[in-house]
């Protein structure tokens, strides 16, 4: 065999050696440690906070998948949340009594409870008081607060809605409302806009959201002087606010990695910075 026969196959069982594991193999990328699929839902009020802080968590961990981050209410966040089904919950109002202690909550800012109606609506400010009655249906034509004459339709948002509750805790305070009796219960925002867009002659209790404000057919009326803006929520004029929370399972061995490095992510300096930008 000559020299460069011999040279030739002492090569070639160097790289099929390191090829099958050998002792010197050739190096690979090491994993993120944080890959794979995450479950996020719950009030959909906080949904503009919580989309641009996993998409930046995403962007440096392009292996962490985010997945559901859907309207589900806040009440629904919490719960299942403690039962372990999803990951991490999110939620636009304060912990209710029966709440506190069940999860863990980590602040994201505050939204808002809006009264919208469509934009043909010569109306385009009302009184604390006179959205009150009509809600209640002491006032029921739109010409009786300097509108166009015509019926007033009202429309709610379902009972556990925080929409609902902060809009009853602001105009009605610890009185139980009896609304007009031929009010119409809508669920979520998506169905409270496309309800505004449809009838002209509606009104509506709605969350102060990305897609509110970027409704074309849809305004929000203006509360005792003040506009309801991106501007007044977040300098806090703007009367009916509720604060925006992550909320974690309490027990931190059933808090997954990923989720952790991201609720750290949250409360440090470029988590903090996306909230005060938004």
């Amino acid at each position: 065999m000559t020299v460069l026969r011999k040279s030739l196959y002492v090569v070639l069982a160097a790289l099929l050696v390191a090829s099958c594991g050998g002792a010197n193999p050739i190096a690979r990328p090491t994993d993120d440690p944080l890959a794979g699929t995450f479950v996020l839902k719950g009030g959909g009020g906080a949904l503009d906070a919580v989309r641009p802080l996993t998409a930046a968590f995403t962007a440096m961990h392009p292996t962490v998948i985010w997945q559901g981050l859907d309207d589900i209410g806040s009440d629904a966040g919490v719960k299942l949340t403690i039962e372990g089904q999803l990951d991490l919950g999110f939620i636009s109002r304060d912990l209710r009594a029966a709440e506190k202690g069940t999860v863990e909550t980590i602040p994201i800012g505050a939204s808002g409870t809006g009264v919208g109606v469509n934009t043909t609506n010569s109306v385009k400010a009302l009184t604390k008081d006179q959205v009150a009655k009509i809600f209640t249906g002491q006032i029921t034509d739109w010409k009786d607060v300097g509108g166009t004459p015509g019926k007033i339709r009202v429309l709610l948002r379902e009972p556990e809605s925080s929409t609902r509750s902060a809009f009853e805790s602001y105009f009605f305070g610890s009185t139980k409302p009896v609304y007009s009796k031929d009010a119409i219960e809508v669920f979520q925002i998506d169905e409270t806009l496309k309800a505004l867009g449809s009838f002209k002659d509606s009104i509506g209790m709605m969350t102060m959201n990305a897609k509110a404000f970027s409704t074309a057919d849809v305004r929000m009326l203006t509360i005792d002087n003040i506009a309801a803006t991106r501007d007044t929520l977040a300098d806090g004029t703007y009367p009916i606010r509720r604060p925006l929370y992550f909320v974690a399972h309490t027990d931190p061995a059933k808090v997954k990695p990923t989720v952790k490095a991201f609720l750290d992510f949250v409360k440090g300096p470029e988590g903090q910075k996306i909230l005060a930008g938004l």
